[in-house]
């Protein structure tokens, strides 16, 4: 169920039911709480399958490897078979 060509980092998190909306995706990639292969990922930044991901969440760190990208309509359970979870987390944020 892959598509060939490259999709939005902001899409993909969001099909990969890695955020509630493609809208929450971008405001994370904004913030500067997703990186792609260790740099800071912005909305529109081209992924493909092999990438990692890792997305700061307020409690949590997750970083995984993008296995295969997923088509258009992906359940939750069919999305967790397109990626390898390599570091799940919790952080604590605290003021510096």
């Amino acid at each position: 169920m892959s598509t060939a060509e490259p999709l939005r980092v902001d899409v993909l998190l969001h099909r990969l039911c890695l955020t509630k909306s493609r809208s929450e995706a971008k405001a994370a990639c904004e913030m500067g709480a997703v990186s792609l292969d260790g740099r800071r990922a912005r909305p529109a930044d081209a992924v493909t399958a092999g990438k990692r991901i890792s997305i700061r969440y307020p409690s949590r760190l997750l970083e995984v490897e993008l296995l295969e990208l997923p088509g258009k309509n992906v359940s939750k359970k069919a999305a967790r078979d397109l990626y390898r979870v390599l570091q799940d987390e919790k952080v604590r944020d605290e003021p510096f």
